[in-house]
């Protein structure tokens, strides 16, 4: 039978051409292992519990093994070689690949392995698993960085028989330079970069498009913009995900990715930081924050799951995130048994994992460890505290003190609570924590003093992770208050006859709890204070006003009782205490703010000050208690198998390497210099981030199944460049901008478009639709209502889901932000897992559930909708329709009739000039677009005039149109009839791509 075969074989062989084996070496990573990969090496790979047949064809050893008298591959020789018979031959039953596993090999693939192995069979090492090395370049191409970047793309493009475009004009160059750096239009930037463009307008050379880049560089715009790259690697969230999806603060860990990139801390420093900050010798609060990268984490607070379970596939999540980040190699394969494709077994994936199974936290709702971080502060609230707080400290100084705090002389819990007075007089609630709570505390009255109203505070403490209440998420429900008086043996209860509070949910105010009886488990009853932006970590206070003064002429004791009786269990307040006043009327007062207003300033102003979010961190277990890392058989967290240690893959470390067994040693590696991976992949990209496309474009795998590069001399170049210079991100990206390549026009030619339709040999300037936060952050630019306010909380703009449903934690309610807040950059706002914000999900942005390596773009309907339709986009319009009206003299509004003016329609042709050439930054806006938008103009004013109140609407006026004068409707037409005309502009291909 294996007779005839190789003489059916040689028939076989003959019938095709020679020619190939007379021409090239066949290359085994360019040629070779592509068809290997996609035909044999599932089944016949890495893999030894599923190699089929005992044949490995990945390595040179298993593909060359004797199996009694043949092999697989015989070096030089193809007729003897049973992987060819296998693959040419009709026989199903031995044909390879199987008919129901794949379809038979193609002519040419065929012959491309006779003549590999008639060369000899050479294999190599996987491209990306070789140290990067630079190539030859002549040497008046080295005199710059960015000349060897076109010298590669030149390369390529020659070979293919196309060449590269002129330079592109000015003005596209600039906006393409500032949407790439900053994520902004050139109009958003502050008057030394408005300098800087117009210099380089104005005489448009290297070294002052080379002075612009470097400006932009330096702003904090900038930096905001490269952030979102990595929280989209970070699995950053504002929410812990699964079916509760639960609040999170982890926004001062995206503050500090802003900060570091605009301190251009190195991309190393920066990363290392990310994978083991706290494992660094007498490591900083930010470094320590900096952990929080892999707290980013999902994190399960159903009620019956296993925390085990979960911080199982927290940690699994992790060592994926770790390696696709940073490694851009797939490896979740390797978790139920060895990779199919990379040297990464089943055991060294588990060896892996031990790395991340010493971290201290565990699934459990407090997310502990948590680390209280002072927020990062913008300049202007920066300027406001400094000025504030010492003129209020001495406002407050210079009054007659209103509250007085009081120390209790003895507490207790009813139902089982431990209470403890601490110094400053507040009450902690410890111990157990019962379903229904009521407190009692009293205190002494000495002679002489009244009581006409008390203050309770409720005070988020770090024993119940800075929240208000002992709850699971932070909360509490105060149902009932009470006072009663001890005088001269007697017990009497005083009642309340009013009360207020600065803050409290709908149907939660303080006046319910005042209450002489109230039924037990009633909804919206009692005083509660969730907060829509801060949840429970406010401060609060509510003051009760009793009906009649309680008198202290002689010795008096009073009791205040403070009973947790909602429908839901355990909402008992957590830490609180109890201050009195002898002030009239106190409740009102307060509710006037003409009570110790200074003092509720002061408050207010010094608890930002003083400000801590706890925000969960990474955090190693002690060594004494170090966890057992086994083998999870197919994966399964409940089938241990061997017991394994860290410790790093053989394919990748040599034996003389040397680094700790822990996240910091893991680290260490990844940026070692015998990494082959790290710095290719980091410049690969930054490289798609400008050019729309990696260099690889499966950013995600470098592994044997990922796309080869499009210009390997380059990537190796630019990976082993970004190494020397100290792994400067903002180097590269002005290497990669400086470059002819980046500078190009987008003008695609016929050839081009033929031979290159996808530009993956830049043979002209890349053309992308914006990212979702770019597309909205550039309309508000363009408009003039983008806040460049740093930092902070996330912020709520506005959005068409008004309310979110959780399972079991009740969801939130999107409660729209105000002023500035409302303008802010895209990457500010609040980002639930459940229900990201329609726009960002419209336009492709991850959920953030996993780790994701770029952005799949898509393009529908749905984007038109959003971008022509969502409120954040009309009142983006309505600011842009202003500038636009501002741009003429003419106090008249421009009319459609016979008798229109030619000025008035010079003053219309020149708003709507304006408007294009702001949206598009262009020079000299088309005629034919002028036209066109005039005339819409005008056709929308002939509708207005008889429908006033849609132009009322759309303009966002609350406004009766009956009570108007003919002048303010002609006004109001003019706005509105603008308005249409800039959100067309706003909605132009041209402004949404670049």
């Amino acid at each position: 039978m294996q007779h005839r075969l190789s003489c059916y074989l040689s028939v076989l062989l003959g019938l095709f051409s020679t020619a190939v084996s007379n021409g090239e070496k066949i290359s085994f990573n360019e040629q070779v292992r592509p068809i290997l990969s996609r035909h044999c090496i599932a089944c016949h790979g890495p893999d030894e519990d599923d190699r089929q047949a005992g044949l490995r064809l990945d390595t040179f050893e298993g593909a060359t093994e004797d199996f009694g008298g043949y092999a697989a591959v015989v070096p030089g020789d193809p007729d003897a070689s049973e992987i060819l018979v296998r693959i040419l031959t009709d026989d199903d039953d031995i044909r390879m690949p199987p008919s129901d596993h794949a379809e038979r090999l193609s002519k040419t693939d065929a012959e491309t392995l006779r003549t590999w192995i008639k060369q000899g069979a050479d294999y190599e090492t996987h491209w990306s698993f070789r140290v990067p090395q630079i190539a030859d370049v002549p040497s008046e191409i080295r005199t710059a960085d960015h000349r060897v970047v076109d010298y590669w793309i030149d390369q390529k493009l020659t070979s293919v028989g196309l060449s590269r475009n002129d330079r592109a004009k000015p003005h596209a160059l600039v906006r393409r330079l500032s949407l790439d750096l900053t994520g902004l239009p050139p109009v958003a930037h502050p008057q030394p970069i408005q300098s800087a463009i117009q210099q380089y307008l104005t005489v448009p050379t290297a070294d002052r498009f080379a002075d612009l880049a470097d400006q932009l560089m330096q702003t904090p715009a900038f930096a905001e913009h490269w952030a979102a790259m990595w929280l989209d690697l970070a699995r950053y969230a504002d929410t812990v995900g699964y079916s509760g999806d639960e609040h999170r603060d982890m926004w001062p860990w995206r503050d500090w990715l802003i900060a570091s990139i605009l301190e251009n801390k190195s991309y190393r420093e920066m990363s290392i930081e990310m994978i083991a900050g706290d494992l660094l010798p007498d490591a900083t609060i930010d470094q320590k924050l900096a952990t929080a990268f892999h707290r980013n984490t999902l994190s399960n607070n159903e009620g019956g799951t296993n925390d085990e379970e979960f911080r199982t596939v927290a940690i699994k999540d992790r060592l994926s995130t770790t390696l696709n980040t940073w490694m851009g190699i797939t490896i979740r394969c390797a978790e139920c048994h060895s990779h199919k494709y990379d040297p990464i077994s089943h055991a060294e994936y588990y060896q892996l994992l031990d790395y991340f199974n010493q971290s201290l936290d565990a699934d459990r709702r407090d997310e502990h460890p948590k680390l209280p971080v002072p927020p990062r502060r913008d300049l202007e609230l920066a300027k406001t505290l400094e000025r504030k707080l010492p003129a209020l400290r001495d406002a407050v100084a210079s009054q007659p003190i209103i509250w007085t705090s009081r120390q209790p002389s003895e507490l207790k819990g009813q139902s089982g609570s431990t209470l403890e007075r601490l110094d400053d007089n507040s009450i902690l609630a410890t111990g157990n924590n019962p379903s229904y709570e009521t407190y009692e505390a009293t205190f002494e009255l000495p002679p002489g003093q009244s009581v006409r109203a008390i203050r309770l505070e409720a005070i988020p403490h770090l024993k119940h992770d800075g929240k208000v209440g002992r709850s699971g998420d932070g909360g509490f429900i105060l149902s009932q208050i009470w006072l009663t008086k001890h005088q001269n043996g007697v017990d009497g209860k005083v009642s309340f006859k009013d009360a207020e509070a600065d803050f409290h949910q709908p149907n939660h105010h303080p006046r319910t709890a005042i209450k002489e009886s109230v039924e037990s488990g009633l909804r919206n009853q009692g005083w509660a204070v969730r907060h829509p932006v801060t949840g429970y970590t406010g401060h609060h206070e509510a003051v009760f006003e009793l009906a009649e003064p309680l008198d202290g002429a002689v010795a008096t004791s009073f009791t205040v009782s403070l009973r947790h009786d909602s429908p839901w269990v355990q909402l008992n307040m957590g830490c609180f205490r109890i201050s009195t006043t002898d002030v009239e009327n106190a409740a009102e007062r307060y509710r006037n703010g003409d009570l110790d207003a200074d003092r509720i300033e002061l408050r207010k102003w010094e608890t930002i000050a003083a400000e801590r979010v706890r925000v969960p961190v990474m955090e190693e277990m002690p060594i004494d208690k170090k966890r057992e890392t086994f083998v999870m058989l197919g994966g399964n967290y409940l089938s241990h198998g061997e017991k394994v240690a860290a410790k790093l893959p053989d394919a990748f470390v040599s034996q003389s390497d040397d680094f700790e067994n822990n996240r910091l040693g893991l680290a260490k590696w990844i940026f070692d210099a015998s990494n082959p991976l790290t710095a290719r992949v980091a410049v690969n990209r930054y490289w798609a981030r400008l050019i729309g496309v990696g260099l690889v474009e499966t950013e995600e795998d470098f592994g044997t199944q990922g796309t080869p590069p499009s210009h390997p001399q380059l990537l190796d170049f630019l990976a082993v460049q970004f190494q020397k210079e100290g792994w400067d991100v903002r180097r590269l990206l002005k290497t990669i901008v400086m470059s002819e390549s980046y500078q190009q026009s987008q003008i695609a030619n016929a050839d081009a478009l033929e031979i290159d339709p996808r530009n993956r040999f830049l043979s002209r300037g890349p053309r992308i639709r914006l990212q979702a936060e770019v597309v909205r952050d550039q309309a508000l630019s363009v408009a003039g209502l983008m806040s460049d306010k740093l930092f902070g909380p996330p912020v709520y703009p506005p959005s068409p889901i008004k309310r979110v449903v959780n399972a079991f934690t009740g969801g939130m309610t999107w409660q729209e932000s105000t002023g500035e807040d409302r303008y802010r950059r895209a990457i500010y706002t609040y980002l639930k897992r459940s229900a990201p914000h329609p726009l960002f999900e419209t336009f492709d942005m991850s959920s953030r559930d996993v780790c994701s390596l770029r952005r799949l773009r898509t393009n529908t309907p749905l984007q038109s909708f959003m971008t022509l339709n969502d409120v954040t986009f009309i009142e983006a319009a309505r600011g842009l329709a202003n500038l636009m009206l501002a741009q003429t003299s003419q106090s008249e509004s421009v009319k459609k009739s016979d008798s229109i003016s030619n000025s008035k329609l010079n003053d219309l042709d020149e708003m709507v000039r304006f408007g294009l050439c702001r949206a598009l930054f262009i020079d000299e806006a088309p005629e034919e677009q002028v036209d066109v938008l005039a005339e819409l103009y005008l056709q929308c004013q002939q509708r207005y005039q008889g429908n006033l109140s849609d132009a009322a609407e759309f303009v966002g006026q609350s406004v009766d149109v009956k009570t108007l004068n003919e002048e303010q409707n002609e006004d109001l037409i003019r706005q509105a009839s603008m308005t249409v005309v800039a959100n067309v502009i706003l909605n132009l291909d041209a402004v949404l791509n670049n």
